[in-house]
């Protein structure tokens, strides 16, 4: 067993809703198939963690503190058990741990990152990786036109994955007009407003709620066709979803969607799209702040000053 002698890890952690502080923790000596990794970049992702600092989201888990933020991770390679074969010191990885400096992580939990990918790029292999599972689930034909409500982090991803994917008709509906743009950028054929919607629009066969709203979840009801299959791919931690009478009326089918499928096996395939054709998915971060300000971008965000798709941290 290999014993490693770096600083202790800080972890940024909720003590109590709207209250974070970085706390010490001490790491594990690594085991034999255990690697050391020192963070360079992390991200916001806001529509999960925002209601977890509010101290509102709707979990099956009551709250436990204190609770460690964060998820997506990336970060260079420090030291490897000695069964370690898959990364080496000095590679660029991506992890699952979160805010904190440091951290002890099984082999198996890593991608490694290839060179030429920036860590903005980088660390939505997993949250691309989790839109790809719900697209993956309606088993869609390229021809199939698709809608979307939400052009949130979640929405924008599924919107990339459809049309990597090779689906064309894609229509997204997103209240915040400054989110247009990035949209069609990414590839939509329509953007509106919920009020926007063309009232003879129901020709959807498939459609994604990726909003965590209701209102938007009753929109898809109503302008999928008969038969058609709606995916939840939102955390669906700001408010309940009900169904309209439309979902009993058309026999619509629902299925709900988490996390990724294949964490590794969806990497390999994103980073080679990455290297075969440029994309604006770097611009869903529309606020790159550093590690100092990560207490106080949390409270811009509850105090609703700061409105971004997504945020990305530099350590």
């Amino acid at each position: 067993m290999i014993m490693h002698k770096e600083q202790p890890s800080e972890c940024l952690c909720l003590l109590a809703p709207a209250r974070l502080a970085w706390l010490t923790e001490e790491l594990p000596p690594l085991g034999p198939q255990d690697v050391l990794v020192r963070t360079s970049t992390t991200a916001i992702s806001i529509g999960s963690e925002l209601p977890v600092y509010r101290g509102d989201a709707r979990t099956s888990d009551a709250f436990q503190y204190p609770q460690k933020m964060g998820y997506e991770s990336i970060g260079a390679v420090v030291a490897c058990g000695d069964a370690v074969r898959s990364v080496r010191p000095g590679d660029r990885v991506v992890s699952f741990y979160g805010q904190q400096t440091y951290a002890v992580v099984p082999q198996e939990r890593l991608i490694v990152v290839p060179q030429g990918i920036s860590d903005a790029l980088a660390i939505l292999s997993i949250l691309t990786c989790d839109a790809a599972k719900g697209v993956r689930k309606l088993t869609l034909r390229p021809e199939e036109a698709v809608l979307i409500t939400g052009a949130g982090a979640i929405g924008l991803l599924t919107l990339f994955i459809l049309r990597a994917y090779g689906v064309s008709q894609v229509d997204v509906v997103e209240p915040m007009t400054e989110r247009h743009p990035l949209a069609c950028l990414l590839g939509a054929r329509n953007v509106w407003r919920p009020q926007e919607v063309p009232a003879e629009t129901s020709v959807y066969p498939a459609a994604f709620e990726c909003s965590s709203r209701d209102q938007a979840f009753a929109l898809l009801q109503q302008k999928v066709q008969p038969q058609g299959r709606l995916c939840v791919t939102a955390d669906g931690n700001i408010e309940p979803l009900t169904l309209i009478p439309a979902f009993h009326e058309k026999e619509l089918q629902i299925v709900g969607s988490s996390d990724g499928w294949d964490y590794h096996q969806h990497a390999a395939w994103y980073f080679h799209t990455l290297q075969q054709r440029p994309t604006d998915l770097e611009r869903l971060f529309e606020l790159r702040i550093t590690r100092d300000e990560l207490i106080s971008t949390f409270q811009k965000l509850y105090d609703g000053m700061v409105h971004p798709v997504k945020i990305l941290v530099s350590y």
